[in-house]
């Protein structure tokens, strides 16, 4: 129960309605409750005594008592002295008091600007002069905009130690996440910074969903940190970088032993194994995990990678399986895929199989537009999407192009200049550290860094020779050649995932990373539902037979299209990038010894010799 007092003018009426918005509870204002000889007393310009109050007292206290037994309430009420706030907390110990107080022009000034309300400004002083301000409740000053004053409540009113769960950063994704758990009935805080241009974010976010009664606001931190059950679980939906380093130093001496710090933004996994050193000494547990699904995947259930402590993903784990998607068979789509980074890592390596996924849906679009309208290619995008190549970016894609604005596409609205955010860089340079090929993800990547490139481009096309038209490209060779290049894609970013899974000693598991990407994520499809199978039976795809022998059959629409896109002079280099990864790794010989004789040539590197052992190394005088 919340009282707000102060004298007539100093905004509780304001205050009140606007703190029942973000709350839900419902607000009154006790001068509803006075006596029509009270309200006529006061118009004729005259002060109420004691003796004139102690009924309007005695209705209030009973309306309290009501209010309180049904979850609370918000009373505007002057409460002058405290004899009056003693009789009103008599039956009704649990109540908040919220002191206003101002100047008196300032509150001269906002009752000279109401109309038709009984109580005169010339009784102002009247007023103030029997006020008794009390030494306890939350004292503010009405010289605040109100939604500054509804945040100062909050973040004092909340009762601490309740949330199960806190989030920082009332982003999209976050507050996705914040929704998807207090929906799902877990007490949930949030947090965002009360900085210029953030001012109303908690206010707003928490008035847009006053219907979830365990959702709790913040912008004190501590106030925030307070109000978590231990051990506390903050999960952090805020930009990667230096920006999470500065919160991490700001929050961690106010955790405890066992506390758990949960960074679900695309941070980089090195990055999330520092921090977990760091905090390791400190004894709190940090966790990276990785969150796919977009806005709606946040909200609604989301793909879960997780990467940390075995502790802290046991305490998370309620919470992991109610606001993640579920599987065909209702299983959480969430796992833990191992130690410090391991969450991030497979985040990672999930971005940059989208960057190919998106840049091969891309390249078919360049292909189809010398041959079809928009609603031809959402339709046979639609028919692709109820077969094996069926995906969710094939879905939107299919709406993208149907789409209108007056008689222009969208589609031929938007500027062809890609963005990216940094996991298709860091995917590819893991993939060199490590030794991995990955040219599927780099060339997507490149190839948005090319489309950057505008002003040069439209420059070169206007000198380029214009090609002669060619006769349409086929349409059951084209889907051959899409499957083709998505089987090559997923080899690789599995293979990526394996290969760092060994060096840094993570679980891994492909079936489950498969089983986890099958909902809530952007690179859900068939194809990844059929690898969980395929994984089931062999952890490498390279030795799968049934993917081999696709391969192999697709591969010939493969080539014919790039032919094709050669003559045409399409550019099509995630398509090409997958093929010549195929054709490479099915060459016994390649030209390579060449480059290891130029290697030993100028630089005396060595070679390995194809009839000697090969932990044998030799060096030739070439000169």
């Amino acid at each position: 129960m919340i009282i707000i007092m102060g004298v007539s003018g100093s905004g509780k009426t304001s205050l009140g309605k606007h703190l029942s918005l973000v709350t839900s509870k419902p607000f009154f204002d006790a001068d509803d409750f006075h006596s029509s000889a009270n309200k006529n007393k006061m118009e004729s310009g005259k002060a109420l005594n004691d003796f004139d109050r102690k009924p309007w007292l005695n209705q209030l206290v009973k309306k309290i008592k009501e209010w309180s037994s049904s979850g609370g309430a918000i009373l505007a009420c002057s409460a002058l002295k405290e004899n009056y706030r003693k009789i009103l907390s008599k039956d009704n110990p649990k109540i908040t008091w919220v002191v206003l107080s101002g100047s008196f022009d300032l509150i001269r000034s906002r009752l000279e600007k109401r109309k038709d309300h009984f109580f005169k400004p010339e009784l102002l002083q009247s007023q103030l002069d029997a006020l008794e301000l009390p030494s306890y409740g939350i004292h503010l000053n009405i010289d605040q905009p109100v939604e500054v004053l509804v945040q100062s409540i909050l973040n004092q009113t909340t009762i601490q130690g309740s949330a199960k769960i806190g989030v920082m950063g009332m982003g999209v994704m976050g507050q996705g996440i914040a929704l998807n758990c207090s929906e799902n009935s877990f007490e949930t805080a949030v947090y965002n910074r009360f900085v210029k241009g953030e001012e109303r974010v908690i206010f707003d976010f928490l008035a847009a969903n006053s219907q979830f009664e365990n959702l709790y606001g913040f912008t004190d931190i501590l106030s925030f940190i307070n109000a978590l059950e231990r051990p506390r679980k903050i999960w952090l939906m805020i930009k990667s970088g230096s920006t999470i380093d500065r919160l991490i130093d700001e929050i961690a001496p106010l955790l405890e032993e066992g506390d758990i710090i949960l960074d679900g933004g695309n941070s980089h996994y090195e990055d999330t194994q520092r921090r977990v050193k760091i905090l390791e000494k400190k004894k709190i547990l940090y966790v990276g995990c990785g969150v796919s699904g977009g806005e709606v995947g946040a909200r609604q259930g989301a793909s879960l990678m997780f990467g940390g402590s075995k502790e802290a993903y046991k305490i998370l784990s309620p919470i992991l399986n109610r606001i993640s998607a579920k599987d065909k068979t209702g299983k959480p789509c969430q796992a833990y895929f191992g130690a410090d980074g391991a969450g991030h890592f497979v985040k990672m390596v999930h971005n940059g199989i989208e960057y190919a996924e998106m840049q091969l849906l891309a390249e078919v679009y360049a292909v189809l537009s010398h041959q079809m309208s928009y609603p031809e290619m959402a339709l046979l995008f639609e028919e692709w999407n109820k077969g094996p190549e069926a995906s969710y970016l094939l879905e939107i894609s299919a709406k993208i192009l149907l789409k209108k604005e007056g008689n222009d596409y969208v589609v031929d609205l938007i500027l062809d200049n890609a963005g990216s955010k940094g996991t298709g860089m860091w995917s590819t340079k893991s993939a060199l550290a490590l030794g991995e090929v990955n040219n599927m993800m780099s060339s997507a990547l490149f190839s948005r860094y090319l489309s950057s490139m505008k002003k040069e481009r439209t420059s070169l096309s206007n000198q380029k020779p214009k090609t002669q038209k060619l006769d349409s490209f086929d349409l059951l060779k084209l889907k051959d050649a899409y499957r083709f290049a998505r089987i090559i894609n997923h080899i690789q970013g599995f293979n990526l995932i394996k290969s760092a899974s060994q060096k840094y000693n993570w679980d891994y598991y492909p079936a489950e990373i498969a089983r986890v990407w099958t909902k809530g994520c952007i690179i859900r499809s068939s194809l990844m539902e059929n690898l969980i199978e395929s994984f089931s039976a062999e952890k490498s795809l390279l030795k799968n037979k049934q993917l081999l022998s696709d391969l192999t059959s697709t591969e010939p629409g493969a080539a014919a299209l790039i032919h094709y896109a050669v003559d045409q002079k399409i550019a099509l280099d995630s398509f090409s990038s997958a093929y010549h990864y195929w054709i490479g790794l099915c060459t016994e010989n390649l030209p390579a010894n060449l480059i290891q004789a130029q290697r030993d040539f100028f630089g005396a590197h060595t070679y390995q010799r194809i009839d000697k052992p090969l932990d044998q190394f030799f060096h030739t005088q070439w000169h």
